[in-house]
This record gives C-alpha cells, sequence and structure tokens, in this order.
C-alpha cells in the first residue's frame, strides 16, 4: 500500500498473497486501490496501477456504473457489507463473471472498504446447463407429450390419417429435443479448442443458406480474424441466422453479417443484422440488458439463449442491439485469439 497507508503490516500483507481468492483494498472515499493481492491481478488480468488507471467499471461490461461502484464502496465503509456478481473484460478480450464482497475495513484509524473476488465462470455456466435443460424438461417436453396424449384420445372417434400424421410429428419433435439435450449437455464437455478463422466459417454458414433460400438478400463483410474455440460456434451462428431466417417473411429481407477486429478491447465484434420482425421482447430483453434470464418461460424457442451459452461458454458476449426502428442488431464479442 502507498502513502499513508505505508505502515500496512507485511504479515497481514502475507497472509491476503496467500489466499485463494482476490483482495483488493480500496480508499473508502475514491475506491482508488490501495492494496492487491497476485490472485486479484490474476483475476483482472490487470495489475493494480493499470486497474486505478482505467476504473473497475471500465472494464466491466455495461452492468454497474462508476456512480453505483461509488455508492456500494460507501455503503461497505459504513458498516453494510454488500455482495453482487458481475461481468470484467480482461485485456486479453475474455469476459468472466465474478463475485465481489465489500467490507469495511480499519488500520491504523484509517477507514478502507475491503473486496474479496472470486471467479465463478464456472458455476454460471454449470448453472445456465441446469436451468436450460430444466427448461426444455419441463416445457418442450410436457407439450408435445400433452398433443401425444391428446391425439391418442381422438384414435378412437376420429381414426384417420390426419390424427396419426400429428402423433408422428409430435414424435420427432421428442426425438429432435433428446437430440438437442444430448448436444447441450456436451456443450461442457468441449474443452478442447483450436484457432477459427471467423471469416472463412461465417461466409462457410452463410453460403448454406444462401444456397436454401435464394430469394433472401444476403451480404458479408468480413476480415480474416481468429478465435480460440470449438465446433459448438458454428452451431450458434446457425442459430443466429437460422432465427432471423425462420421468423421473417422473405420477401425484401436483408440479412448482413460481419465481423472485425476490435483492437481496444483485444475482441471480434460480430454482427448479424436482419430487417424484418423484432426479436420477442421475452426473448429480446436478456440480450439488450446482458443479464442472465430465468427459464424463458413464456418463449416457445430456446434457440437464441442456446447460443447465448455457447458465447458465454467461449468468454464472450452475447447483446442484442437497435440501431434503428427496422434493423435489429445482435452482436457477438469473442476474444480475439493470440496471433502467435
Amino acid at each position: 500500500m502507498t502513502g499513508s497507508t505505508s505502515t500496512f503490516d507485511d504479515a497481514a500483507a502475507h497472509f491476503y498473497s496467500s489466499l485463494d481468492v482476490g483482495i483488493t483494498i480500496h480508499d473508502a472515499e475514491t475506491g482508488d486501490i490501495c492494496y492487491a493481492n497476485e490472485y486479484a491481478e490474476e483475476i483482472y488480468g490487470y495489475s493494480k496501477e493499470d486497474l486505478n488507471r482505467s476504473q473497475l467499471v471500465d472494464i466491466n461490461p455495461g452492468a454497474i456504473s462508476q456512480s453505483e461502484f461509488g455508492k456500494r464502496l460507501r455503503a461497505a465503509a459504513n458498516g453494510h457489507s454488500q455482495q453482487f456478481e458481475w461481468r470484467i473484460r480482461r485485456p486479453s478480450g475474455e469476459i468472466i463473471w465474478t463475485e465481489m464482497r465489500l467490507s469495511e475495513l480499519t488500520i491504523d484509524d484509517q477507514l478502507y472498504v475491503i473486496a474479496a473476488i472470486r471467479d465463478i465462470s464456472d458455476h454460471k455456466m454449470d448453472l445456465r446447463y441446469l436451468r436450460l435443460l430444466n427448461r426444455i424438461v419441463t416445457h418442450n417436453f410436457r407439450n408435445k407429450l400433452q398433443i401425444i396424449q391428446g391425439s391418442f384420445s381422438q384414435i378412437n372417434i376420429q381414426t384417420n390419417d390426419q390424427v396419426f400424421n400429428g402423433i408422428r410429428r409430435a414424435i420427432a419433435e421428442l426425438v429432435d429435443l433428446t437430440n438437442w439435450i444430448t448436444a447441450i449437455t456436451s456443450l461442457n464437455k468441449q474443452k478442447q479448442t483450436k484457432k477459427i478463422n471467423i471469416r472463412q466459417l461465417l461466409v462457410n454458414t452463410v453460403k448454406t443458406y444462401k444456397k436454401e433460400y435464394p430469394e433472401i438478400n444476403w451480404e458479408v463483410e468480413c476480415e480474416n480474424v481468429f478465435i480460440m474455440g470449438n465446433k459448438s460456434l458454428r452451431r450458434a451462428f446457425d442459430e443466429l441466422i437460422d432465427n432471423a431466417v425462420r421468423h421473417n417473411s422473405h420477401e425484401d429481407l436483408d440479412i448482413i453479417v460481419s465481423a472485425s477486429e476490435n483492437m481496444a478491447d483485444q475482441q471480434i465484434d460480430i454482427k448479424i443484422i436482419d430487417t424484418g420482425d423484432p426479436i420477442p421482447d421475452v426473448e429480446a430483453q436478456p440480450l439488450i440488458h446482458g443479464y442472465d434470464p430465468d427459464p424463458l418461460a413464456d418463449a416457445e424457442q430456446v434457440g437464441l439463449w442456446e447460443a447465448q451459452t455457447i458465447i458465454d461458454t467461449h468468454q464472450g458476449m452475447l447483446t442484442l442491439e437497435e440501431n434503428n426502428p427496422e434493423l435489429k442488431m445482435l452482436k457477438i464479442s469473442l476474444p480475439l485469439a493470440d496471433p502467435q
């Protein structure tokens, strides 16, 4: 620690540095970081000096403002401990979930705020998988089974091809759902990654859709940019593009896909824009505001949530931005791959 805090006890500093949790000590008035253990610097990816220059909220993608963080610090300094979760962007472009706990701390009659920080990305992903599977089982399976049950109840009264075709369709959809569950549960097991050329991936994906839907106006604007990822990324982009195809009239429909480097944040920004109808509000709100949604209780489709889960797995972020009333823009931010 510096300045008036030079009397900070070496034994205490040694204790904090030995913890498997990030520890930062803040000036209660300014919020400046007076001390940071090595684990905190490892979690953030910044040194204490760099964190002070940028301020913590500058590396947090939009969840908490500087004034809100200041209020939390002052509340903690007044004896009201704070606990909250937020996402931070590392210098590498990776976005991770962290939990922060703020408490008052007095050293040599000087009041500070001590923050304990944990990387909870794995916990958040496990929770997302659990809630996603719960959504599938309790909503989608139930609805399809009810269709089957209702169809079978009509067999004795109305035995015809229409009833049996309905049963066959429902059964086929149940089989697709079981395959989908297998794919989702496998996401958490796909740890091996390789360098992926995003331009090549997006061009090939659009080419497949353009061949099937030539009546749509397609446009691809992609740089040669690379990330570390696995094959599930193709599934995410498939779902995002397919969402625009399936939910809009194809007459005069434009779909624009672009990818470019964002060197300031060490990320790749991928945008999927269409001129169709807005995404339903229940699905759009979590993407617009960046929060982790409850299991989309009123939504029939879970594809956007699946795509969001895959992007989160790659330490990125999926958001929905409205760049004008006609165009809806899905934005995916992913960390740039090491050029080596």
